[in-house]
């Protein structure tokens, strides 16, 4: 049986029903993997004392102390009311808009200098998407390789077999050598 790969990266091609129906199956099994996972936490618990802890506020006069059984609750579900404020308040504050800003471009002339490059090597680095660097025996780049980006219709085109015999991927075309 072949199976489509490009429904893991497409699982909106999934019916609502198959997506629910494998969540489901999911679920169940990280439920009997954690389920395995009891005695072995059970242990680590004892060893540290939790059993212990639990004796002294609860079983040491075989009833539960009225304090905790009415205070832990309440601090429980006042921490939720201050993180969901918290975070309602943030979400008021800062949502809906988006504050970053894309930082200056450096210069080519510094590119190349940090780099130990040409200019022609360091321009072809800023400009272009898609690069393949040439280095020399010091790891500095010697010339640059430019590609042009695939249009969408490319990337989903069958995958070509060059002359060779090789691999070319989704990439079109030959490349552009610079420098």
């Amino acid at each position: 049986m072949k199976i489509d790969l490009r429904l893991i990266h497409k699982p909106e091609e999934q019916s609502r029903a198959r997506r629910t129906v494998w969540a489901v199956v999911t679920g169940i099994f990280w439920l009997i993997y954690a389920y395995l996972w009891l005695p072995l936490v059970t242990l680590v618990l004892w060893v540290l004392g939790v059993r212990t802890a639990a004796f002294e506020l609860y079983m040491r006069e075989h009833a539960v102390e009225p304090f905790l059984l009415i205070a832990l609750p309440l601090i429980a579900i006042l921490a939720t009311v201050v993180m969901g404020a918290w975070a309602e308040y943030n979400r008021a504050r800062f949502g809906g808009t988006d504050r970053r800003q894309r930082p200056d471009n450096t210069p080519t002339d510094i590119v190349a200098m940090d780099l130990g490059a040409n200019e022609v090597v360091a321009a072809a680095m800023a400009t272009a998407k898609i690069i393949m660097l040439h280095m020399d025996d010091n790891a500095r780049p010697v010339s640059a390789a430019v590609r042009e980006v695939p249009q969408a219709a490319q990337v989903m085109a069958p995958v070509s077999k060059s002359s060779s015999g090789g691999n070319r991927g989704h990439v079109r075309g030959d490349p552009v050598s610079v420098g």
